[in-house]
């Protein structure tokens, strides 16, 4: 996956840089971990939205050549019998594209879920605080 360089991602990395340090820190001192925690989460939470972005950036790419394409077939002999067909009937045409979907959201929903873990683990170790 290719990441521009852009102040989001650079504060990204960074802030995933101070949690580790928090983190090799934590052992330490037992204060340390609930900043981990929370630089974690935020890191994780950035890290989703920037692979959402992605996504749907690819997902707008790739849309605009299944356009092309269906252009492009729709020049030739059989071009109108083929653009009248629609996946609404086509079972593995909708099963394809959906696990594509699935496909290309994973890393994102990945974080997702390692970020409310995490969100899970600091509101416990909150709570065992009180």
């Amino acid at each position: 996956m290719k990441f521009k360089y852009n102040v989001f991602n650079f504060v990204n990395a960074i802030v995933f840089v101070v949690a580790f340090i928090c983190l090799m820190t934590s052992y330490a001192t037992h204060f340390m971990y609930y900043p981990t925690l929370l630089l974690f989460e935020a890191g994780f939470v950035m890290l989703s939205y920037t692979l959402f972005k992605s996504g749907i950036a690819k997902q707008a790419e790739q849309d605009e050549r299944q356009e092309v394409i269906v252009m492009q077939l729709a020049d030739g002999e059989d071009g109108e019998t083929y653009v009248m067909q629609s996946d609404k009937l086509n079972k593995k045409a909708k099963r394809r594209k959906w696990s594509q979907n699935i496909e290309r959201f994973m890393p994102a929903i990945f974080t997702i879920i390692i970020s409310v873990l995490i969100m899970a683990m600091l509101i416990g170790s909150v709570i065992k605080l009180f």
